[in-house]
């Protein structure tokens, strides 16, 4: 019998393009996101709510450096994540290709 955890979180890698200036660089690094049932994600209360802050638990191998020049952690970490357009654009990408791409029949 297959059991299903409705609680869960998994790790998706990110890839994510941010322009500064002429440059162009391209990085990765992974997120950890929980699955949001679908209830919740059409729950009014969620309306006002950016899809990052109902689903993004936490993030690995990227650094983002706060006013004092010092890594960013936690909380702070991902709030500014989901502040940069770049960044933001990316972990939604990412999500939303995860949620489809884990549930495509394989052939």
């Amino acid at each position: 019998m297959f059991k299903l955890n409705t609680r869960r979180t998994y790790k998706y890698p990110v890839t994510v393009t941010v322009f500064d200036g002429e440059k162009e660089e391209s990085g990765k690094f992974t997120a950890v996101f929980k699955v949001l049932p679908n209830n919740q994600m059409q729950d009014p209360e969620n309306a006002d709510k950016r899809l990052l802050d109902l689903v993004l638990v936490d993030v690995e191998g990227v650094e983002v450096a706060g006013e004092d020049g010092q890594p960013l952690q936690g909380p702070e970490l991902l709030s500014a994540l989901k502040n940069d357009p770049s960044a933001s654009l990316a972990l939604v990408t990412a999500y939303q290709e995860s949620v489809s791409k884990k549930n495509r029949s394989r052939i």
